[in-house]
């Protein structure tokens, strides 16, 4: 796989390294238009430090000999000029990766999600058929059509198997660090045809402009349920986990976790729509840049209660605080 604008294929053990020092470089102008367009992005940049920061804690308390060969495998980051090599910013890597770069976007875009259809969920098919990788192809290669399930399952392996090329390794890791928090994302885990939130819009009691869902639950509510400050965050997040938490949380599969994600999603993301029909809601129009058409166009527009906010709060706090904790499971299992 080639992330960039140039044509030039990095040998395969720094396959993700040496060409994004070329792309930043070269394609932040067209990245600008291509992503206007885009569906939600998931976590906030913000929600993806809070889950690695609790990881982070959580795996220096409970294994300290996994905890040092992050940080081993976390040092050998030396051409990466996208993020600071912390845990916390190299968390964010995987979306930067879709910012700077369209090739990297178009390549790994659908990776961050799995899309379950809202009225009958099939992970087969919101993963594509479930792609087997090609033949000797490290998971950083694979097929463009594939899911957050299916891709977390990959790059553990080859976190975990020893025989794994040190530039792959590192970049398992990367991918990682991200798509955990994605994987309990409840906007990323379900399909309602709404661009992943983006096209419908929200009004609170006393509020003058409507907002998207997906700004609202990936990025105001992350702020709301755990503050601006990333590391505080996940200090108090770590303080308010329970024993029996940390037990039932530990464990399960991707695919498990993303079940979890949709019926959050179902149930309290999406619980405005269960009472009033779509022919009944009113319809908005999100403002859009002069010259310009905004891709959703009239969307309908959902008047939400204090109670809503009340329940939305709650699922994005402990989505941020299962993810740290699945996060910190996997590295355990896998960082051996």
């Amino acid at each position: 796989m080639q992330f960039g604008c140039s044509t030039t294929l990095a040998a395969p053990e720094t396959a993700m390294h040496v060409p994004r020092s070329r792309l930043a470089m070269f394609c932040l102008v067209p990245t600008i238009l291509f992503l206007t367009t885009g569906e939600s992005r998931g976590w906030s940049a913000e929600g993806h430090m809070i889950v690695a920061l609790v990881a982070d804690r959580l795996l220096q308390a409970q294994d300290a000999s996994a905890h040092k060969k992050l940080a081993e495998l976390l040092a050998t980051d030396k051409s990466n000029i996208w993020t600071k090599t912390d845990i916390a910013s190299e968390a964010t890597w995987a979306d930067v990766l879709l910012e700077k770069s369209p090739e990297g976007r178009a390549a790994t875009a659908k990776w961050h999600y799995v899309k379950l259809d809202a009225a009958n969920p099939d992970l087969t098919k919101a993963c594509f058929g479930k792609p087997a990788l090609p033949f000797m192809a490290p998971a950083s290669r694979g097929a463009q059509d594939d899911c957050v399930v299916d891709k977390i399952e990959q790059f553990a392996k080859e976190l975990r198997d020893p025989a794994t090329l040190a530039g792959e390794r590192l970049t398992a890791l990367q991918f990682l660090l991200n798509f955990v928090g994605d994987a309990n994302d409840p906007l990323f885990a379900i399909e309602q045809n709404d661009q992943g939130g983006r096209c419908v819009a929200l009004i609170f009691p006393a509020a003058k402009t409507p907002v998207r869902l997906s700004a609202y639950w990936d990025d105001t509510l992350v702020v709301e349920a755990a503050g601006k400050d990333p590391a505080k965050a996940a200090v108090q997040i770590v303080a308010g986990l329970t024993p029996a938490d940390i037990q039932k949380w530990s464990g399960g599969s991707p695919a498990d976790w993303a079940q979890e994600s949709y019926n959050v999603a179902k149930e309290v993301t999406y619980s405005f729509a269960k009472d009033k029909p779509k022919d009944s809601a009113s319809k908005y129009s999100f403002p859009a840049r002069k010259g310009e058409k905004d891709p959703c166009g009239p969307v309908l527009l959902y008047q939400v209660d204090a109670g809503y906010r009340e329940r939305a709060v709650a699922a994005v706090k402990e989505q941020l605080a299962k993810a740290g904790v699945r996060l910190a499971f996997l590295l355990r299992e896998n960082l051996q």
